[in-house]
């Protein structure tokens, strides 16, 4: 019975959804039961903490700062939250779009979880701080894409701090500046392609009820610079 504060196309025509998919009000998977009946998923969120752990970093009990929230950022913020983390500072425009839904989002988050959730507004000396708390930066917005590769949401180097892992959603650039700019400062860093390839081996899962090769794909189809 939860009010889902957004709805794609495929919400409605599915009989249950998972409960990433419920809080977030977006499907991007289908599962066609025994009994015909159908479920929807989201595995965008469920995908990038794939390519975390991956990476060697586990969301579990630790806090995240997660740069917007657009449809990508609200699958990483519901599924962190779901996924354990103990904190999450959610920075977003106050004039953005998505205020009144990641505000919905968090509400149900903060009802079903015990994360700790925060939705600030970008101010510089905040955000260092909030970053310096945390052990996880996320940037879910698409400054830093392709051709504006040289855009990037952190002004310096003096942001990060050696136990930060960093993550860009990003995958074109394969490495962002952003990316390249923690790498530089000495901490664990990467792009988003494998949070693609991820997100396709949980649908895949989720189809088969089989798991997809996913190292057979790594070694043909992706660069481990990511």
């Amino acid at each position: 019975n939860v009010t889902m504060p957004c709805k794609n196309a495929i919400v409605p025509l599915c009989d249950r959804l998972s409960t990433a998919a419920q809080i977030s009000g977006a499907v991007n998977t289908i599962v066609i039961e025994k009994d015909k009946t159908i479920t929807g998923h989201t595995t965008d969120g469920a995908g990038f903490f794939l390519s975390c752990r991956e990476e060697g970093f586990d969301i579990k009990g630790k806090k995240m700062v997660i740069l917007g929230s657009g449809g990508a950022g609200t699958a990483i913020l519901v599924q962190a939250a779901l996924d354990g983390a103990e904190a999450i500072s959610v920075f977003i425009r106050s004039n953005s779009a998505f205020l009144e839904r990641t505000c919905q989002v968090v509400e149900q988050l903060q009802i079903q979880t015990k994360c700790k959730i925060r939705i600030l507004d970008y101010q510089e000396p905040l955000l260092k701080q909030e970053i310096h708390s945390s052990q996880l930066l996320v940037n879910s917005t698409n400054i830093g894409m392709a051709p504006k590769i040289q855009e990037c949401l952190i002004p310096d180097a003096s942001y990060f701090h050696p136990e930060l892992t960093v993550a860009d959603i990003i995958y074109n650039p394969l490495e962002t500046r952003l990316v390249t700019m923690a790498k530089e400062a000495g901490c664990r860093a990467f792009g988003g392609s494998y949070m693609l390839l991820f997100q396709g081996a949980e649908s895949f899962r989720l189809w088969t009820g089989k798991e997809m090769p996913v190292e057979l794909i790594k070694k043909n189809l992706f660069s481990k610079s990511n």
